[in-house]
């Protein structure tokens, strides 16, 4: 026990790290989570988008999906101008901004007769909001709605105009449906993938810093000297690793769950546990990672780079920053080949859990496992390094 005492003893003695790298880059994870809220009610809400529509044709048609355009969103005024359209999709004043060209409701009635495809009208989409993009796909369809009514029912182009209206008008009552079981809220999930920064550099720099300590020669020659084996040092010093990994992974687990979900611990416990075995799956790999460059002999200053830029590097391969579906191919696909990408797949997948069924927390717990398995390899080489340097020194 003497090794594990002068471990925590070390550690104690650097409790500055404690506070710089796990008690305020959680809290900044906290802060983030907090600002990245969702308000998830049982309504659902249409999305609405402020329009402009510029008339050049002025036939029937035209002024039909103007019309059509202006009663589902919400209409600026817009002067028909190269300067004026630049200035309102410059400042994002209008998210969609429709130009019917002249010559449009001819087209329409004599491509709906010959069975070709509506022409197109010129469009502006606003680049802060999809609610441009949106309205454009539902004025695409009442379009299309006017020329299938040309083609099929009518000559007419005011009563196509009028029957796209009204079944554009009519629509269904929608209802959210409430999952089976009680989800996490999206601001721990948030924290949650913005904390494997904090556990990676937290035990990466600590574990470093204490091996470093141990390699001076007054400390190693009093261990040395010690009536205890080499097998019984080593289980000290993997002993206060590990209590290193414990005290980290409690700290981020316990803040998010006090804090996001107080209320239904009970009731949504499985999928906690999921996020717990993630978080505690990551940490055993900070932990081997620590390891292994306390046994490659890294200075102080070497591993606060590793732990920082390899840290910041494993979260954004792991989708903590950006989605991995954002990501191009080939980084996704090298994404795999690192710990946190299992770790994250575990925790969104409990985020998107409907159900608390085996089915559904077997495989989150499987890519917590292969986080795990990670951690065995990278520990596997630390123990070989750590023989090779000791046989050198012989």
């Amino acid at each position: 026990m003497s090794t594990f005492k002068t471990c925590v003893r070390i550690m104690a003695a650097h409790r500055l790290y404690i506070l710089i790298y796990l008690v305020l880059l959680s809290t900044f994870g906290l802060f983030t989570g907090m600002a990245r809220s969702e308000d998830y009610s049982s309504q659902v809400t249409t999305a609405t988008a402020n329009v402009a529509v510029i008339d050049r044709d002025d036939s029937t048609i035209s002024r039909g999906v103007k019309d059509y355009v202006e009663s589902v969103g919400k209409v600026q005024p817009l002067e028909d101008s190269r300067q004026a359209i630049q200035d309102a999709t410059a400042q994002n004043r209008i998210s969609y901004i429709l130009i019917i060209p002249a010559g449009y409701g001819k087209q329409l009635q004599q491509t709906a007769h010959e069975g070709d495809e509506p022409p197109r009208m010129d469009t502006v989409i606003g680049y802060e909001s999809a609610s441009g993009a949106l309205m454009n796909v539902r004025t695409d369809s009442y379009a299309g709605q006017v020329a299938d009514y040309l083609s099929t029912l009518t000559d007419d182009p005011a009563r196509a105009v009028a029957l796209a209206k009204e079944t554009m008008n009519r629509s269904a009552p929608a209802e959210r449906i409430a999952p089976d079981s009680t989800s996490l809220s999206h601001s721990f999930l948030v924290y949650a993938r913005f904390s494997l920064y904090p556990l990676m550099t937290f035990a990466i720099v600590t574990i470093s810093t204490l091996m470093t300590a141990l390699g001076r020669r007054a400390i190693r020659s009093r261990l040395d000297s010690a009536p205890v084996s080499g097998g019984a040092r080593n289980l000290g010093l993997l002993g206060a690793c590990l209590v290193v990994g414990i005290v980290g992974w409690l700290w981020v687990l316990g803040l998010g769950v006090a804090v996001f979900e107080a209320g239904t611990v009970t009731t949504s416990a499985p999928l906690l546990g999921v996020v717990a075995a993630a978080l505690g799956a990551y940490m055993l790999v900070a932990i081997s990672i620590g390891f292994l460059m306390g046994q490659l002999g890294l200075s102080q200053n070497a591993a606060n780079a590793v732990a920082n830029i390899g840290g910041l590097a494993m979260s954004f391969l792991a989708g903590a920053w950006v989605p991995i579906e954002w990501l191009p191919d080939a980084v996704a696909r090298a994404a795999r080949l690192t710990p946190g990408y299992w770790a994250d797949q575990a925790i969104s997948g409990a985020y998107d859990a409907t159900s608390m069924s085996a089915s559904i927390i077997r495989p989150l717990l499987v890519d917590s496992g292969i986080c795990a398995l990670f951690a065995v390899a990278i520990l596997s080489v630390a123990m070989a390094v750590g023989r090779t340097r000791a046989r050198s020194s012989l």
